[in-house]
């Protein structure tokens, strides 16, 4: 899972977009008590940001969104990133090292407790549950991670009066180790 870059484009000048942050954005959770009018909580510099959902906290697994703020002959580029990719392989250990453990564990109970008797086929498919169970929560993991960024960047978007660019760029992590060993060709950050 690769990070990208989104581009949300603005007719607003640096500041404003700065100025249209900072009024629905606290510095510190602890200043929210009951409901308010402020969406984020989180840092905001004249050029870049680094915010958070108030309806996440601290240690859920809802990624901060960190941006930088460019002026643009157009307008204002905000160029967005929302890392999902460190809570989906931490969500991915978890239950990969949980649940298929137990499921094989359920297999050699399987084969060595119920081995020729009626009920070694309710066995098989016990341990074979685990299994499928780890998959369809990493997947579903995946899926919940994506549509929240996908929710948290068109929101993001809709409060600086801007639209998100089509086209978005890849950032690719350098310690990210490439399948078969080596890394994309060059031009090959970004996407069509």
């Amino acid at each position: 899972m690769e990070q990208r870059k989104i581009i949300i484009r603005t007719a607003l000048a640096p500041n404003e977009v700065a100025d249209k942050l900072r009024s629905i954005t606290i510095t510190d959770l602890s200043q929210l008590h009951g409901p308010a009018p402020v969406s984020y909580y989180g840092e905001i510099a004249q050029d870049r940001f680094n915010i958070r959902n108030v309806r996440f906290g601290p240690y859920s697994a809802a990624p901060s969104i960190n941006g930088q703020i460019q002026q643009d002959p157009d307008g204002t580029v905000v160029t967005v990133e929302m890392n999902i990719r460190e809570y989906h392989e931490m969500t991915r250990k978890m239950y990969y090292s949980t649940l298929l453990p137990l499921g094989a564990l359920v297999l050699l109970l399987t084969i060595a407790v119920l081995g020729g008797t009626e009920y070694q086929v309710h066995g098989y498919v016990f341990s074979f549950a685990f299994a499928l169970c780890a998959v369809a929560a990493v997947a579903l993991s995946k899926a919940s991670l994506l549509g929240m960024r996908k929710r948290e960047i068109k929101r993001l978007a809709l409060t600086v009066n801007g639209s998100v660019d089509p086209a978005p760029s890849v950032a690719h992590d350098p310690g990210h180790v490439w399948k078969h060993g080596h890394a994309p060709q060059l031009g090959a950050d970004r996407i069509s």
